[in-house]
C-alpha cells in the first residue's frame, strides 16, 4: 500500500467546531471525540483541513500494524488499554446499529490518548473503542449473482465505549447508512505521503 499519514487521534468537538461554528455540545466535552457526525461531514472536514479519511485499509494497518494483531497492543484483550465496554454477552452483534448507551456500560467518550497502553505499532490512540471512526469506503450487500443490492452503507472501524472488545478488533468493521449517524461515531484523518524532491 502506498505510505500515508494518520493523525494520533480521533478528531475533537473543540477542532470540528472550527471547520463548523453551529456544532454543538455539551459543556466540557471541548476535547472528547466530536459525535453525531455524518460521513459526508467527516469528508467536508477532512477536506478543509487539507486531509481525507483514511482508506479502510489504512486504518486497519494503523490500527495492526503488519503483525496482524487482534487488537492494536497485540493478540489479547487487556481491560486498561481501551475505553470499551468489558462484559461482551450482552452486546448486539448488529455494531453499525444505533444503539444507545448500555445500562449496564460504565464508561462513555473520553479524551484522546487516555489509555496510553493501547497504542497501535505507528503511534495511534483510540483504535480499540472511545467511539466508531468513518473510513472513506463503502459497503453493499452482494446478491446470489454478486451483484449489489439495496444501498451502499458507510464503513466504520474500531468499535465505541459501550461495545464489546469483539466489536474493537482491529478486523472488525461496523456499517451505517450514509444519511444517519449516532451518539458514539465520530473519524480521524489521514493524508498521503509526498516523496521529497532534491
Amino acid at each position: 500500500m502506498p505510505a500515508f499519514y494518520i493523525e494520533q487521534f480521533e478528531v475533537t468537538n473543540r477542532r470540528y467546531r472550527e471547520f463548523n461554528k453551529d456544532h454543538r455540545y455539551p459543556p466540557g466535552e471541548d476535547d472528547l471525540p466530536v459525535t453525531f457526525v455524518l460521513k459526508h461531514e467527516a469528508e467536508e472536514f477532512c477536506r478543509w483541513a487539507g486531509r481525507r479519511l483514511p482508506t479502510n485499509a489504512e486504518w486497519e494497518k494503523a490500527a495492526r500494524g503488519t503483525a496482524a494483531r487482534t487488537y492494536p497492543w497485540g493478540n489479547d484483550f487487556s481491560a486498561d488499554r481501551a475505553n470499551i465496554n468489558r462484559p461482551s454477552s450482552h452486546v448486539s452483534s448488529n455494531a453499525a446499529s444505533c444503539q444507545l448507551p448500555l445500562a449496564h456500560a460504565s464508561r462513555s467518550k473520553l479524551v484522546g490518548g487516555s489509555f496510553s497502553k493501547g497504542v497501535s505499532p505507528y503511534g495511534c490512540h483510540d483504535m480499540a473503542g472511545n467511539v466508531w471512526e468513518w473510513v472513506s469506503g463503502v459497503w453493499w450487500d452482494k446478491g446470489v449473482l454478486g451483484i449489489n443490492i439495496g444501498e451502499a452503507r458507510g464503513i466504520l472501524r474500531g468499535g465505541a465505549y459501550s461495545y464489546s472488545p469483539l466489536q474493537a478488533r482491529t478486523s472488525y468493521q461496523g456499517f451505517e447508512a450514509l444519511n444517519t449517524t449516532c451518539h458514539d461515531v465520530g473519524f480521524r484523518c489521514a493524508m498521503n505521503a509526498t516523496v521529497k524532491t532534491k
